[in-house]
């Protein structure tokens, strides 16, 4: 059967087709729709199966992992970031190994389109010493997650599958089971105390040894059964190249267009790789080039003086893959003159960047506008940590960001190092349950003195809206119970468009701050304007525009508040964009020094 997925759509339907019945991760550009999408499987074949978000990655690493110790066939998802936060558990896990089977994918952003670091969770499967898959396309994405599931029952060890941004966010007419006949394992906890309690040194010295055994037989694995059928086919060139994921399309595309007789041998297995025989291989061939995305994880695993990459300098080491990469390495090797292929300059005219900035009516503006006014540049510092609120950007209230959670622990630091300043720091609700509470406990037993200002708008906004833990149980879990858990007292402000009462909360918080001896802690309640089911009844309705005759072009709104409805028009005067005002009415009596901004009647 054929079916039009995204990636991430292809992902999701292969894990019913292989059984999963246990996936648990956490929300992050580009992985999100992977289990948003199991969700709707779920629902649509009517599967008994488990499918939540967990609070952080570790914890949604860990839930699917001690399943597959049980023996189920389970899934862990993340992004490339979160699975520096989950690798704790998982090296742990690649020496125990499981029972049942275990696919871990960790979804790559080369190019940094959301997220501060490219990584490559390649290198993280060979530093954990387990196999990783890397799919090019949506359909290899759906086949890979059989086989990894495959391989993963097999060798009893986690298989990680690595899309990167452009595999789950691109859609192909994929071919896929005709039908779902969903049949999980029965789970059953077999104790082995030995095996799942091992302690070091004698017990993990014994799982290391056997660690170290079954990447041999994975790595004949990866030989017999997935690189020799496609040694096979190579038809004898000069060059080879060797290319892996996402690559493999840039690749061949350039060598098609350029008319370059090479071989292309594509491994879908990246690590581990059967070294001396691939390198037999390489007799045939006067040069070796290596292609892949985004760290020489391939070529560090192999040897030549016929090779030519990452490590030689002749392919580039930083950004995504494109076919204007391929040429250009190529025209590094010698084998194609700079001259024969176009390469386009940058245009001397090109339209400004659009920077970063929130959504039109977002509440964080105005929590960011009061903080500005109130604690002033020069005089405080602004670390922030990782979310939507993280567009304040724009307007001057971010100095740091670091990674999830870090604004709580660099508030410390800084508090420690200029005490002169007032340090207030910024996150969300969903990355204070992540990581904040473990910095804010530290906070607090050091007392440590800064200002902290939880940004609740119970949701995870910037990856697509994904429920927190706070907006599934709010009778169970409330921020500001967690925060007085941790022996301080939570100020509380319910968010309101008057800006004046926003700008008062900000100085009550600040004389707070003069009379404490330790963090100074704040949740703000707000909404998301994207919320469908909150936002209508929390946005006034109000509509604005600008009384010309009042405006005077101060450019505080268009400098401090920055509300993308504003601009100036050809009278050197405001205006507001009546199509993107979503009547929010913040702007209106209190942001303007003259009261340009007025109701809008029609």
């Amino acid at each position: 059967m054929k079916e039009t997925l995204m990636g991430n759509e292809a992902i999701a339907l292969a894990l019913i087709h292989s059984n999963v019945d246990m996936i648990s991760g956490y929300p992050g550009t580009p992985s999100s729709e992977i289990l948003a999408s199991y969700q709707k499987f779920k629902t649509k074949f009517n599967i008994d199966a488990y499918s939540e978000w967990a609070t952080n990655e570790k914890v949604g690493f860990e839930v699917a992992y001690a399943g597959a110790i049980a023996g189920r066939t389970t899934c862990a998802t993340m992004k490339q970031v979160g699975l520096n936060v989950a690798s704790d558990a998982l090296m742990s896990a690649a020496y125990i190994g499981l029972n049942g089977a275990m696919l871990l994918v960790s979804a790559d952003d080369p190019g940094f389109y959301s997220s501060q670091t490219e990584q490559d969770s390649r290198s993280f499967a060979k530093f954990a010493k387990i196999p990783v898959l890397d799919p090019s396309t949506p359909q290899e994405a759906y086949d890979m997650v059989k086989l990894g599931i495959e391989i993963s029952k097999k060798f009893e060890t986690i298989t990680m599958l690595r899309p990167v941004m452009r595999v789950c966010h691109a859609r192909e007419i994929c071919e896929v089971d005709d039908e779902v006949n969903f049949n999980p394992s029965k789970g059953e906890f077999k104790r082995d105390i030995q095996r799942w309690a091992a302690v070091p040194p004698a017990g993990r010295f014994k799982q290391g040894l056997e660690q170290f055994e079954r990447l041999e037989k994975i790595k004949e694995y990866n030989w017999e059964e997935l690189i020799l059928p496609k040694v096979k086919k190579l038809k004898g060139s000069k060059i080879l190249c060797i290319t892996s994921g996402t690559a493999y399309g840039y690749t061949k595309e350039a060598l098609i267009e350029q008319n370059i007789d090479a071989d292309i041998l594509k491994f879908d297995m990246p690590y581990p790789l059967p070294k001396e025989k691939i390198e037999v291989l390489f007799k045939e061939y006067e040069k070796v080039i290596i292609f892949e995305e985004t760290y020489p994880c391939i070529e560090e695993q192999l040897s030549s003086p016929k090779l030519h990459g990452k490590l030689t300098n002749d392919v580039h080491k930083i950004d995504e893959f494109s076919k204007d990469k391929v040429l250009a390495a190529l025209s590094n090797i010698g084998l194609l003159d700079k001259s024969s292929f176009y390469k386009s300059e940058k245009y001397a005219n090109e339209l400004p960047v659009r920077p970063p900035n929130l959504c039109p009516g977002c509440p964080h503006r105005d929590v960011y506008y009061a903080v500005m006014k109130v604690f002033k540049k020069k005089k405080s510092i602004y670390p922030s940590d990782i979310g939507c609120y993280t567009l304040g950007l724009n307007q001057g209230a971010i100095d740091t960001v670091l990674c999830m959670g870090g604004s709580v622990s660099m508030a410390s630091g800084f508090s420690l190092a200029d005490p002169s300043k007032t340090t207030v720091a910024t996150l969300g609700d969903s990355t204070f349950l992540h990581s904040g509470v473990a910095p804010l406990i530290n906070a607090v037993y050091q007392k440590h003195k800064f200002i902290l200002l939880i940004l609740d708008n119970s949701t995870t906004a910037m990856t697509g809206r994904q429920t927190t833990p706070e907006r599934s149980s709010p009778e169970l879990i409330d921020i500001k119970k967690i925060v007085e858990g941790c022996g301080i007292e939570c100020h509380e402000y319910v968010y309101t468009p008057k800006i004046e009462k926003t700008l008062e909360f900000m100085k009550h918080l600040k004389k707070k701050y003069e009379e404490a001896d330790g963090p100074v802690v704040a949740v703000i309640r707000e909404f998301c304007v994207l919320d469908k089911e909150r936002a209508p009844s929390m946005l006034p309705g109000v509509f604005a525009t600008v009384d010309e005759e009042k405006c005077v072009a101060c450019d505080i709104c268009t400098t401090q508040y920055k509300c993308p409805p504003m601009h100036y028009n050809e009278n050197e005067k405001i205006e507001i964009d009546p199509f993107l005002c979503i009547g929010c009415s913040a702007c209106i009596d209190t942001l303007c020094p003259t009261d340009a901004f007025v109701k809008r009647e029609n």
